[in-house]
């Protein structure tokens, strides 16, 4: 017959579960995180989360503060708009903006070079990485990290609040 015997020290017991439970924690906090931004992953957090109702006062802050936005994430939806004068591989993601006199499109400029073909009017959804263009002049730039084709919302307009 084999006994064994052993003395338990709690506290270097519970020490040990502390140490063991601050790894585990460490591992699923920081271990599987993507740090790039620049990838074609889902980013779960975005700087700005454009809606219906902060997407005109989202564009204008953007547009005034171009440096200060650079690198940071955006999600937006709206329809595929180009003019004749962009680049290959730009087009707007927009909205139509209903003022006292008219309606225009209003949008966010977009640099996408991927394999998915996107047609006017189509209603997407982006998520993106804020960065420095030319148009006219100094823009923000949108390079696109993930693009989804969605069904237009309800009401495809919206206001400046």
């Amino acid at each position: 017959m084999f006994v064994i015997n052993l003395k338990m020290d709690y506290k270097k017991i519970l020490f040990f579960c502390i140490i063991c439970a601050t790894i585990i924690a460490s591992i699923i906090e920081f271990g599987f995180n993507d740090t790039s931004i620049f990838t074609n992953a889902s980013i779960d957090d975005f700087y700005y989360n454009v809606t219906e109702d902060n997407f005109v006062s989202s564009l204008k802050l953007i547009h005034e503060n171009i440096d200060e936005n650079i690198g940071r994430t955006i999600k937006v939806s709206g329809f595929v708009y180009t003019l004749p004068d962009f680049k290959e591989d730009f087009f707007v993601c927009g909205r139509y903006l209903e003022t006292e006199d008219s309606t225009q499109v209003a949008g966010y400029l977009f640099n996408y070079n991927g394999d998915m073909e996107l047609n006017e009017n189509e209603w997407i959804e982006i998520c993106g990485t804020i960065i420095k263009g030319d148009y006219n002049g100094s823009v923000p730039v949108i390079k696109v990290d993930q693009i989804n084709k969605i069904v237009a919302p309800a009401n495809t307009y919206v206001k400046e609040k």
